[in-house]
This record gives C-alpha cells, sequence and structure tokens, in this order.
C-alpha cells in the first residue's frame, strides 16, 4: 500500500481515500474508504469539516506532478498520472454511495457491521451516535434490501453459521436487515423504513452499560440479573437522549420492544394499544433472531422450529397476529438456510422465499434419492413445474448438525454466483 497525507484542496476525482481527520459518525459516508467520482463529494467532504485525507495511490491516482498532468479524472480514458495504473473496478467496492448493484452483499453486510461495531465502541465510550451515522448505515443496508433482498437473507443465514456466538453488533445488524424485509412486507413508506431500520439498529445498545459478563449469559438469567437486565430498555433510551436530534419513534422502539401485546412484557407492562406498532416489529425479529442464534451454551434453534414457535406466540397473544403472519411471510416456513427432505426422497437446502407460496420455497437439490450428492446442485423453484415433469413437495425438516451437512458452503456458492 502507497499511502500520503494530503489536504483536501490537493484532493481530485479519481484518488482512493483510506481516511479522513473527522469521525466518521460525524461525515454522511458509512465508510472512509473510497474512490472520489466527483467534485460534488470533494464539496461535501469539505462542508463537513474535513481538512485532510490519506490516500492509497496503489488503488487511485496519484498526485499530479504538475498541473498539465492533472485532467479532470474520465476525461480520457487515461488516469491522471500515467505512471499509475487505473484503479481496477472493483475499487468501487469500497465506496458507500455507489449503486446495490456496485457492491456484492457480502461487501454491504461486511462494511454495516465494521460500523455498527463503531458505535457500540462508542457507546461504551459514553458517545451515542448520530442521527445522521444511524441513518446513513440503515439508507446502505434498505437499498441492497430492496435490490435483492433474498441475498441479503442469505447472508444473514450465513453469518449465523460461521459465527459460534453472535455478539451484540452482529444480533443488531441482523435484527435490522430482517426488520426492513417486514417494514418493506408491510407497504411502510421509505421514511418510516428508515426509522424502523434505526431502531432495530440500536434497540440494545442499553446493554453496554450493564456489566459485558451478564449481558453474555443473559439467556441463563433469573432473579435479580433478570430483572439488571431488563433495564436495559430504558438505559438504552438514557444514552441515545444524550445525543440530540434522536426521534421519538425510534427512541420508543428502544424502550418497548419488549413490550408484549397482552401486557407481559416488560419495562412497563403495556397492552396492544400502547406499543408502537414499529416497535412491534422489531419485537417479533427480536425474539425471532434470538432463536435461531447461538447464545453462550444455548443452540441455535432450526428457522423452521422457530417460525413455529413464532406462529404460537401470535396465537398465545404476545404480538399481534397481522405482523405475526407478515413476518412468516417475509423469511418464509422454511426460511433460507433451512435443510429438508422431499419427496422424492431427495435432500435440498432453502436459497429463496416464495412470500405468496409459502411452501414452496426455492431450493438447491444436493442429493439423490439414494443420498449420493450431485456432482452441480439442481436449483429448482418448488412453485413452478419443474422442466421434467417431476413434482416436488417438501416433506420434513432436517437438522444439518445430525445430518452432518455443511449449509454454509451451499450458500456461499448461491450468493458468489448473484454477486
Amino acid at each position: 500500500m502507497a499511502t500520503k497525507r494530503i489536504a483536501i484542496e490537493q484532493l481530485i476525482p479519481g484518488m482512493f481515500i483510506i481516511e479522513m481527520d473527522v469521525p466518521w459518525y460525524r461525515t454522511p459516508f458509512l465508510s472512509h474508504k473510497r474512490l472520489i467520482k466527483d467534485q460534488q463529494t470533494i464539496q461535501l467532504m469539505k462542508q463537513h469539516g474535513i481538512k485532510m485525507v490519506t490516500i492509497d495511490t496503489s488503488k487511485g491516482a496519484d498526485l499530479p506532478s504538475a498541473p498539465s498532468l492533472a485532467p479532470p479524472y474520465g476525461a480520457s480514458q487515461h488516469p491522471p498520472n500515467p505512471a499509475i495504473p487505473a484503479p481496477p473496478d472493483h475499487a468501487t467496492e469500497h465506496t458507500s454511495e455507489a449503486k446495490p448493484s456496485d457492491h456484492s452483499t457480502t461487501m454491504i453486510y461486511a462494511q454495516a457491521q465494521e460500523a455498527v461495531e463503531r458505535i457500540f465502541e462508542d457507546l461504551e465510550r459514553g458517545i451515542p451516535p448520530s442521527p445522521e451515522a444511524t441513518k446513513t448505515i440503515v439508507s446502505n443496508v434498505l437499498g441492497q434490501v430492496l435490490s435483492d433482498r433474498t441475498a441479503m437473507a442469505t447472508q444473514v443465514a450465513i453469518q449465523k453459521i460461521k459465527q459460534f456466538d453472535r455478539s451484540l453488533t452482529t444480533h443488531a445488524l441482523d435484527t435490522c436487515i430482517l426488520s426492513l424485509v417486514v417494514a418493506i412486507e408491510s407497504e411502510l413508506d421509505q421514511p418510516t423504513q428508515e426509522l424502523v431500520g434505526m431502531g432495530a439498529l440500536l434497540h440494545d445498545v442499553g446493554y453496554v452499560r450493564l456489566p459485558r459478563n451478564l449481558v453474555r449469559k443473559r439467556e441463563d438469567c433469573s432473579g435479580q440479573d433478570k430483572t439488571l437486565l431488563e433495564q436495559h430498555c430504558k438505559l438504552g433510551v438514557a444514552l441515545l437522549s444524550e445525543q440530540p436530534g434522536m426521534t421519538e419513534n425510534v427512541l420508543r422502539i428502544v424502550r418497548e420492544h419488549h413490550e408484549r401485546a397482552n401486557g407481559s412484557g416488560f419495562p412497563a407492562g403495556l397492552g396492544i394499544d400502547q406499543i408502537s406498532s414499529l416497535a412491534q416489529i422489531i419485537g417479533i425479529v427480536d425474539f425471532y433472531d434470538g432463536m435461531v442464534s447461538r447464545r453462550g451454551t444455548r443452540p441455535a434453534m432450526i428457522p423452521h422450529d422457530a417460525v413455529r414457535k413464532l406462529f404460537l406466540a401470535g396465537e398465545q397473544k404476545l404480538f399481534e397476529k397481522s405482523l405475526v403472519e407478515i413476518m412468516i411471510r417475509s423469511i418464509g416456513v422454511y426460511p433460507v438456510g433451512s435443510l429438508i427432505r422431499l419427496n422424492t426422497g431427495e435432500q435440498a437446502v432453502v436459497v429463496g422465499v416464495n412470500p405468496q407460496q409459502r411452501l414452496k420455497p426455492l431450493v438447491k437439490v444436493t442429493t439423490d434419492p439414494q443420498g449420493g450428492s450431485y456432482t452441480t446442485p439442481i436449483e429448482i423453484d418448488l412453485a413452478t413445474p419443474s422442466p421434467d415433469h417431476t413434482v416436488r413437495t417438501v416433506l420434513r425438516v432436517l437438522d444439518p448438525a445430525r445430518e452432518r451437512v455443511n449449509i454454509g458452503i451451499h450458500l456461499d456458492q448461491t450468493l458468489s454466483r448473484a454477486a
């Protein structure tokens, strides 16, 4: 890496920056690593008080040796400095303002995860996130969800498989992604979708004010420890209220996401008519994501079993049934990452959902009826007639651990081809 620290006045389109002298949360940029494409971006940086930046000349243009060698980038097919090769096309993957098609889903997820980790690190130091910084993360994630909902759901499933124990940051991001999927399925307008995403991203920030060991074993706590943990809703609101401009809608999500429609929730025991509808969405998603995530000594639940438990929670009036129905329609009866046995005897992995036909997902058939692996897995939409006229239906759900199947490999391959 060849880096140089330069003044903002020296920055020109075509340069690739890796660092700014202003903290990320005070800028509208999700990541400081970006290829500068135009003068408007430079002007925006100046407006946010950025005076110095560090550039990587191995990924973008270098300082021109003379004014005559510095034509506007893009004016010709040559980069500003002939001695420096043109930046590769994949350099645009580092920019947060690029269209979703310019990014792989994996890159969007990784950038968002990095940004959420910075938020939680700042919170531990007593610095609450600005509404602008939170909205920037959500807008990037929302754009990718709108572009390819299945790919984002697949990315969430892959991360759950790969990570042994889910951290607060990964839970926050996954809850954000799934909540945005539900918000879109609920036909909420975009400003409201963004509020849902912001609230989901921040719903558990109060945990940073509690002992880390206690938070880590929260699934097994009872008595006074459980009572203390339940304070994280109020602590989160108090923490976020220190930052001017955080909307009441977001604060209500943080305060009310553990309230339940039948009044059995906490911290205030509110009834269904008193709970914010947006908080109910995050509450449902948080409930589901908690079940399908490994925490401490508790193993993750098979997604299909978690969906069944979520349905029962609606029947028991823990949540509004119509919202539970939308959630299940969004993720499917057989969520992405489920391992299933088909009526043909074949084994398959669910790689997509048909919202209108929840019992007929998109699958990747991996083994033949005798249990032998297909050289190339067959991707089939169970809602569409098969070319060979074979009628395939889901017979039952399997436990990947018992079957010794690495679901992550099949999901990774699906995601790689879609990128």
